[in-house]
Parts: C-alpha cells; sequence; structure tokens
C-alpha cells in the first residue's frame, strides 16, 4: 500500500485493527464521497500494536502488515501512525492539527463512536465541529450491524476467543488470516507422511482458540487444504502452543518462506492419543475436513 503523503484526500479515521464489515462500510462511504468529489481516499491506521499501551498483553486481529493487505483494493493509500506515549497524550484538537499540518485533507470520515485523543475526550461531534471551523467536510457513519448485531472489533476477538471462527468470518467479510514465517519444528510431520509447516508469528498476534482448525494456506500462490494445530502437542509431551499446519498433497521444503493461513471451522480440541499411529490417523482425517 501507497502511503499517503500530498494528495487531496478523504480520509477515514480509526484503527481498522480487524477491517471487518463495519469497517469496510465505512471505508466505502469514504471511498464514493472521494471518487465524487475528485479526492484519493486514505485509511490512517495505526503501525504498531497501540493495545499494548493500555495491556502489555493486548493482541491485534491483524498486525499492520495484515492490515496493509487487507486495505489494498479497498482504498488509494494508508496513513500510518505509530502510536506511543506522545501521541497518546495529544488532545483531540492537536491530533487533528497534526494531520491537517502534513496533509491535504479535504474531508474526514469517522463511525459515530469514534473517540481520539488525550483521554477519548475527541468523539465524532468533536471532528464536526472541527471541520465545520476548518471548511473540511466531515460524514459520521452510523452504526453497523449484520443480522441484528452489533459488528466490532471486541465481538470478533470474543468469537476468536472462543473457537467461533465461522461467525468472526461472517463478521470479517472473509476468513481469518494470519501471515508468517515457516520455522523449523519437531519433524513429526514425517511420522505422518504429511508436511508439517510450524508457523512463526508476531508477539502481538491474536490467534484463536487453541484446537484443531480446517484450514487453507497460500504458498507461492497456489491454495492447498490444511489442519492447524493451535496450542499444545499432548501426545509428545510438549506443552508449549505453537501453531503448526499439516498441508495436504503438497512435498516441497518451505523453510524460512512467508505462508498464509486461513481459517475456516473448528474440527475438534486438542487431544492426547495413546499412541503417534493414532495421532497419525486422526491427522489424516482432519486434514480432509474440506471434502466432507
Amino acid at each position: 500500500m501507497k502511503e499517503l503523503t500530498s494528495e487531496q484526500a478523504c480520509l477515514a479515521l480509526g484503527y481498522f485493527d480487524s477491517v471487518h464489515l463495519g469497517h469496510r462500510n465505512l471505508i466505502n462511504v469514504a471511498s464514493e464521497y472521494a471518487r465524487e468529489n475528485g479526492l484519493a481516499c486514505a485509511v490512517a491506521t495505526f503501525s504498531n500494536n497501540a493495545y499494548k499501551l493500555f495491556n502489555f498483553d493486548g493482541k491485534q486481529v491483524y498486525t499492520y502488515a495484515e492490515r496493509c493487505e487487507l486495505l489494498d483494493g479497498l482504498c488509494d493509500y494508508i496513513l500510518p501512525m505509530r502510536f506511543d506515549a506522545r501521541l497518546k497524550n495529544y488532545g483531540a484538537e492537536h491530533f487533528l492539527d497534526l494531520i491537517t499540518a502534513r496533509h491535504n485533507i479535504k474531508a474526514f470520515v469517522c463511525g459515530y463512536d469514534y473517540l481520539f485523543g488525550a483521554g477519548a475526550k475527541g468523539d465524532s461531534a468533536f471532528l464536526r465541529e472541527y471541520c465545520e471551523r476548518h471548511g473540511i467536510h466531515c460524514i459520521i457513519v452510523p452504526k453497523y450491524e449484520a443480522d441484528g448485531e452489533r459488528v466490532s472489533t471486541t465481538v470478533v476477538k470474543n468469537l476468536l476467543a472462543s473457537g467461533n471462527v465461522e461467525k468472526a468470518n461472517a463478521f470479517l467479510g472473509a476468513p481469518f488470516m494470519l501471515r508468517g514465517r515457516v520455522v523449523r519444528g519437531r519433524g513429526a510431520g514425517r511420522m505422518f507422511d504429511i508436511p508439517t509447516a510450524n508457523i512463526k508469528l508476531s508477539s502481538g498476534k491474536m490467534l484463536p482458540k487453541s484446537g484443531v482448525y480446517g484450514t487453507t494456506c497460500v504458498l507461492d500462490g497456489k491454495t492447498y487444504d490444511c489442519a492447524t494445530n493451535i496450542g499444545a502437542r499432548p501426545t509428545f509431551g510438549l506443552t508449549k502452543s505453537v501453531v503448526e499446519t499439516m498441508i495436504n498433497d503438497f512435498n516441497d521444503n518451505i523453510y524460512d518462506q512467508e505462508i498464509k493461513l486461513y481459517f475456516h471451522k473448528r474440527l475438534r480440541d486438542i487431544a492426547k492419543f495413546d499412541t503417534p499411529a493414532e495421532l497419525s490417523r486422526q491427522v489424516h482425517k482432519d486434514i480432509e475436513w474440506n471434502k466432507k
């Protein structure tokens, strides 16, 4: 994604940390206004994990790199901002002044519940008043619901935490995705006769509830069915939580390559099997999840 510089733009304000249906609706509103008025459409987002300033263990649904990939095609530019102690303490007016001083903003778009500035003192009403004083167009987007439920990042996180990836995906508008690098693991895939990819992720990345999931992965532009284990490996007495995916119909060496993994359904809890052979039989069933 290209970063916004001097272009005349309509800027969508928010974190957009999960790029869910509500976010997509807001961006569509900004994009439509931009197109009708000869402007670029830009989306503001934090380039780091803003949650860590409030909670050390705070996780993002999508990392900045993942967000950029998801936003590509939804807008023309991104406006990355690093959320740190200094930005956290900027007043609402100062925050908007910084943006308008550095960029040629002709319109702002935000959600009805958007909060910003030190102590979250800025809200959509404050933004509207600011825009009136500075001759900037302002659009406030109302609450977005899907099937009668409010769509929010908090709801998506709760669904993922409970393992309900199918409903989370419905709110996200696409299968939950992660990007990571394939690292060397314990070599169990050779035992199953199934290539196994151990995936190293950003420490700030949120994962679904531990368990085994029906997934697909993209490698070198090709999609493969796979089953992914999130959590411990009790059959081998291993308690460390990992992300380990078993790839169907694939034999290449992919160490140190980037992999994209898409989650479609939760298959089962993690279980301890009496023998590795029993586990192997179950893994072969798991990997056929998309053929049932």
